[in-house]
């Protein structure tokens, strides 16, 4: 999506809190080098060892070949690949695809058993 005004980040709000999106000047994934579509920040928590909630700030980036896989996301990205440039009559349907997105984040868990295994691997030199 392009724009004149792509250098300002916009606030979208979720049933949490405001975000805040980028989408100009946006990194590669760190994963695949595919250039990112857009960035946001939004807070997020997690429970430590004792169950006590620990507030913080998260960021994530949405690309295009890595992000696919969740639902959500791949509603946003083909938005991008639909309407290269942010407008009146698109705003709407991007802050909600965001705000889905996001949402779809905040319920994501680490998968325990897949850290363990990676972690065992790279103890051993496999990984």
């Amino acid at each position: 999506m392009t724009d004149v005004n792509r250098t300002a980040t916009a606030p979208v709000l979720t049933s949490h809190d405001e975000l805040a999106v980028k989408i100009s000047d946006v990194s590669d994934c760190p994963a695949c080098g595919t250039p990112g579509l857009l960035l946001v920040r939004y807070k997020h928590s997690w429970k430590n060892q004792i169950g006590d909630d620990v507030p913080g700030i998260r960021e994530t980036l949405l690309c295009p070949q890595c992000s696919r896989r969740n639902s959500a996301a791949a509603e946003l990205i083909a938005l991008f690949t639909v309407d290269e440039k942010m407008s009146p009559e698109n705003v709407d349907a991007f802050g909600g695809l965001v705000a889905v997105w996001v949402e779809s984040l905040r319920q994501e868990s680490v998968d325990e058993e897949l850290l363990t295994a990676e972690h065992d691997q790279w103890l051993r030199g496999a990984l």
